[in-house]
């Protein structure tokens, strides 16, 4: 007894410790591929790449970029210039994408800091986090300086994305683990039926139990695959272009700007902040160039077109309208956050169904059966009795 029960416990940890880090390794694997092809580095960049070799691994959260605006903030009203508030922030929060190393190269050759920050976001990845947060500093930065309420503002974006990131993660933190553990449990009572069972051990080679056993992995590892694609989905946000324009508007409005020049500063946001740019540059009217903001959203696009039109023409502040347009699209998000997140149990029942248990019938259940029925014998009566 006491050997079956020890031998049980060491096959319990060795399944406990070697099943979730395979997955892990794997997919581990795959992330760094992807990382190594996405963040390719240019050997003209590789003299200022230490800046982010304590960094190394997943990308800068985005509290470090509103902890960045909010130390640029504080620089810029102790009367530090653009430059000298970049690199020394720059140096201190140690941000990884090439990108910031690409700004700290262009501001040490003294390139005027609007014009950096144009190259370094240029040179991120579309829609990432940093190209977000360097279009919030060029939206904070009027004629080569910075404005402190503008960083603010900018910073106080960032940290309300923050914490829609954190309930997504949090939501997906939990149905990871419940995944790991189902997708454990069929390898865990196959090592103590081998451990346990010397009839199992004596059927494992049948090549019935061997066919079963192969399925069993396979629906297994297809199941995780699946509730894993499940969860990049539901963690994963769409850009909401309105609201990302609405956001950038607060900060021109907040850094001094007119009307007309926060909307033309649109074009390094979106595709529809791109169209509009272009038709103010043209010399369209305000109310025509304004247009599109319809065809990208009926409601909120409306909204936001009529309320810019109507300050254009009476020319009163719009500061505090544009900014509950923003706290409006802010709670929008959420809400949608919150839908996604109760809707993630429901969605991963699908490929616990279809496949986690399955694998658990074939892994664990089935060769018990096979290995019990093996093991039965029919006694018939003899001719004499």
């Amino acid at each position: 007894m006491i050997d079956i029960v020890s031998g049980f416990s060491i096959a319990s940890v060795f399944i406990w410790f070697a099943v979730p880090r395979l997955f892990a390794i794997t997919d581990s694997v795959e992330a760094r591929h992807r990382l190594k092809n996405s963040h390719l580095v240019t050997p003209s960049q590789t003299s200022l790449v230490r800046i982010s070799s304590k960094s190394r691994g997943n990308p800068a959260p985005i509290l470090e970029f509103a902890a960045l605006c909010d130390s640029l903030a504080r620089a810029t009203r102790s009367g530090a210039s653009a430059h000298d508030a970049i690199l020394a922030t720059i140096q201190r929060h140690q941000f990884q994408d090439p990108c910031w190393v690409q700004l700290c190269n262009d501001i040490m050759s003294l390139q005027p800091c609007d014009t950096a920050l144009l190259i370094a976001r240029q040179s991120a990845m579309p829609n990432s986090r940093d190209a977000q947060c360097l279009s919030l500093l060029e939206s904070a930065m009027v004629h080569g300086n910075f404005l402190p309420n503008a960083l603010d503002h900018a910073s106080s974006v960032l940290r309300d994305r923050a914490a829609c990131s954190a309930e997504l993660a949090v939501a997906a933190s939990q149905a990871q683990l419940s995944a790991r553990l189902l997708s454990a449990l069929p390898f865990l009572l196959l090592a103590g039926a081998l451990v346990i069972s010397p009839q199992f051990r004596t059927s494992i080679g049948k090549p019935l139990v061997v066919f079963l056993l192969i399925c069993g992995i396979i629906l297994n590892r297809l199941g995780w695959r699946w509730i894993s694609s499940l969860i990049t989905r539901a963690v994963r946000t769409e850009p909401d272009g309105i609201g990302e324009l609405t956001e950038h508007l607060c900060v021109s409005l907040r850094a001094g700007l007119s009307m007309i020049h926060a909307c033309e500063r649109w074009r390094s946001v979106s595709v529809t902040g791109n169209v509009i740019a272009d038709l103010i540059s043209t010399g369209a009217p305000l109310e025509e160039a304004l247009i599109p903001l319809t065809t990208a959203h009926q409601i909120s696009g409306k909204n936001l077109g009529h309320t810019i039109v109507e300050a254009e023409r009476d020319g009163l502040p719009i500061v505090d309208t544009v900014t509950r347009l923003a706290t409006d699209h802010r709670i929008e998000q959420r809400r949608l956050i919150d839908t996604k997140i109760r809707q993630l149990p429901t969605r991963l029942s699908i490929p616990l169904v279809m496949c986690v248990l399955p694998s658990f019938l074939l892994l664990s259940v089935a060769p018990l059966i096979i290995a019990s029925l093996g093991q039965l014998s029919v006694s018939l009566p003899s001719i004499t009795q």
